[in-house]
């Protein structure tokens, strides 16, 4: 009777990494569930708010280098430890915030170094180091914790902030989802499997004489960003960004001038954020069978016909609905596999130094979306241009992602 294999602890990696970043991302989202409750409280412009959300991407392009380069030096599990208790710090100031240059340092630059240590790059990186065969639908569970986070909790943040206020609502969820990082941290991360004595995906060592045992591809950092498709990827995810970045920080404020009461106003970056959990989950399996860049081509194809309607024919709230899930879907489909695809072509050992490369274009460029979004907001009365210059962003990853080919042979250390 053959004995029972125990369940690859990989597996038990991608559970904490999915309860991490359920919460980790809330502390870039949480402007956004709290924007019509600060302009009411506070009086302070849209643009004043949108301001302090840029600075917040910009300077998440800093702090995600740094978390790159930690998850490979000491390790994912420290990085997560650092960012929990940042974590709960920057929730526990913001709360404490009345005027704009207090609302700038502690949500821009407390809580967006608390965000670059917790939230996507260090979660997909240690994911890429577990798993390598089914790295595609690996990143898309990982990747999808964020929105089912925010599905889950921006309607009950809109919600207490409406009731309790947002300053409580801050104080409180901080301490607790910083509490659930570090508790995830110690309890379950470990770093590589070969620091525990696995392999990637849980496969057998090969004998130590096999010839045909396989030597995995890596390239160093220097190296691997000279090449066109490593420039490629970077513009792709740093473009398309400047659109999703500007949608997210004001579907909320969308939605109430459509109608919608404040306290109810969250569903819509629930509609949103749904569609890209399941997505996400949908575009990693798919990658890893029909080819990562060509679900990816797919997924911002459909995102940017959903931003053309939010431009062209959104004027209520049911019409707000099916562009937010457009957009949510379409991209969800495709940014999963950034990571994996990175991994293919470069090889595990530099990953998160690689991908928080990427990352810096997605903040130093795409952190202008809420404050292009605000600006054209206050300057046309509407919402619709700014979705329209979205779209032309998501056109331009079309592009850049359609030139992507496979590496040659070669590279290395």
């Amino acid at each position: 009777m053959t004995k029972k294999q125990p369940i690859f602890y990989g597996w038990w990696i991608v559970v904490g990494l999915f309860a991490i970043d359920i919460v980790a991302s809330l502390g870039r989202y949480n402007l956004a569930a709290f924007l019509p409750f600060i302009m009411d409280e506070l009086g302070w412009s849209r643009e004043t708010i949108s301001l302090a959300q840029s600075i917040s991407i910009w300077l998440y392009a800093f702090f995600v280098l740094l978390a790159g380069v930690l998850v490979d030096r000491i390790g994912s599990r420290k990085t997560f430890l650092i960012g929990g208790v940042i974590t709960i710090l920057g929730w526990v100031l913001f709360s404490t915030a009345q005027s704009p240059w207090q609302m700038h340092l502690y949500y821009g630059v407390v809580l967006s170094l608390a965000v670059g240590m917790t939230h996507y790059v260090p979660v997909m990186a240690t994911a890429r180091k577990w798993f390598v065969k089914r790295a595609g639908v690996v990143a898309g569970i990982t990747g999808s914790a964020w929105a089912a986070g925010n599905s889950i909790f921006l309607p009950v943040m809109t919600g207490m902030a409406d009731s309790q206020g947002w300053r409580y609502t801050s104080w409180v969820l901080g301490i607790c989802f910083g509490a659930v990082i570090i508790l995830c941290a110690l309890f379950i991360i470990r770093d590589t499997p070969e620091s525990v004595g696995l392999r990637p995906d849980g496969e057998a060592s090969p004998p130590a004489a096999d010839p045909a045992a396989s030597v995995e591809v890596s390239w160093d950092v220097k190296r691997a960003l000279k090449t066109s498709q490593f420039l490629l990827l970077f513009i792709t995810y740093a473009v398309y960004n400047i659109g999703l970045n500007g949608v997210v920080a004001h579907v909320v404020t969308w939605g109430t001038e459509l109608g919608s009461p404040e306290a109810t106003a969250g569903i819509f970056f629930t509609a949103f954020a749904a569609p890209w959990m399941l997505g996400s989950i949908a575009g990693g399996w798919l990658g890893d069978r029909y080819g990562k860049t060509r679900v990816m081509r797919v997924g911002l194809i459909l995102a940017t016909a959903a931003m053309l309607y939010g431009g062209l024919g959104v004027h209520s709230q049911p019409g707000l609905m099916v562009c937010a899930i457009g957009v949510g879907l379409g991209t969800g489909l495709q940014v999963p596999l950034y990571v994996p695809l990175l991994g293919d072509l470069f090889g595990r050992a530099h990953i998160g130094s690689l991908f928080g490369i990427i990352t810096f274009g997605y903040g130093l460029i795409g952190g202008w979306g809420p404050l292009i979004w605000a600006r054209l907001r206050e300057a046309t009365g509407y919402y619709n241009t700014a979705a329209l210059v979205s779209t032309v962003c998501y056109a331009i990853a079309i592009v850049a992602i359609l030139l992507v080919r496979p590496m040659k042979a070669g590279g290395g250390a």
